[in-house]
């Protein structure tokens, strides 16, 4: 039976409730995070689309990048018309399904998804990344080009590589009486180049996330295995 979280054929109060359903599960989950040193396959995801027959179309690609040797071993895609609608927020209902069945053809169960998305950066905590993370049961991490919730002064940041700034759910010092929360980090990823948004999605820390961004990215503003994912499924 197909996971609720991987259902496209929702309405949107519908898709509302189970992302509540979740954020509570969430909430009351003791947490088990992944440790770096265990990680050897990093799988990055992204969707591209296009119009067929007055329809949309998603193609889903995942890259299979080897952490040890940082290099692509492989990838796959999936092409699947498109029906849950685009609104902020939402998003893992749009993209998760076409994306999971990416990951299914990799020749490798992959340690951990980086999501070219948000995490717990999300009002529910429960953006693409955590809702792909809870679908499939393995750990995940976000890495979105802008930012969508929270507080931070990421346009003050020195672009140079391994710089970054906190992301917080409130401004600083707003109110005592409220627990303020680290939702993630601007991150510049190399020098000279506008910061990403890293947060944490499913089982990890934002330690290992940020971590695993830095090794794997080369000559662009996103991690390796999302530039690829990214390219080729525009290209495809």
């Amino acid at each position: 039976m197909q996971h609720e979280l991987l259902q496209t054929d929702l309405s949107l109060e519908e898709a509302e409730a189970i992302q509540e359903k979740y954020s509570q599960i969430l909430k009351n989950q003791k947490p088990v995070f992944l440790q770096y040193n265990r990680i050897k396959w990093v799988v990055g995801v992204d969707v591209s689309y296009y119009d067929k027959r007055n329809e949309e179309w998603g193609i889903a690609c995942a890259v299979l990048w080897n952490l040890h040797a940082n290099i692509m071993e492989h990838h796959s895609f999936v092409k699947v018309a498109i029906n849950f609608p685009y609104k902020p927020g939402f998003l893992g209902f749009r993209e998760c399904n076409i994306i999971a069945k990416s990951i299914e053809l990799l020749p490798e169960t992959p340690d951990i998804i980086m999501c070219d998305g948000h995490g717990i950066i999300h009002p529910k905590r429960i953006g693409e990344a955590v809702h792909l993370g809870l679908a499939l049961n393995i750990p995940t991490f976000g890495v979105a080009k802008n930012p969508f919730i929270g507080y931070s002064e990421w346009e003050n940041l020195k672009r140079n590589k391994g710089n970054k700034a906190p992301i917080w759910a409130f401004k600083p010092h707003k109110s005592k009486d409220i627990p303020q929360e680290l939702l993630g980090y601007a991150v510049c990823l190399n020098n000279d180049m506008k910061p990403v948004f890293i947060s944490i999605g499913y089982k990890t820390t934002l330690d290992v996330a940020v971590e695993i961004a830095l090794k794997v990215t080369k000559d662009h503003k996103l991690p390796e295995p999302l530039f690829l994912a990214d390219y080729l499924s525009r290209k495809e």
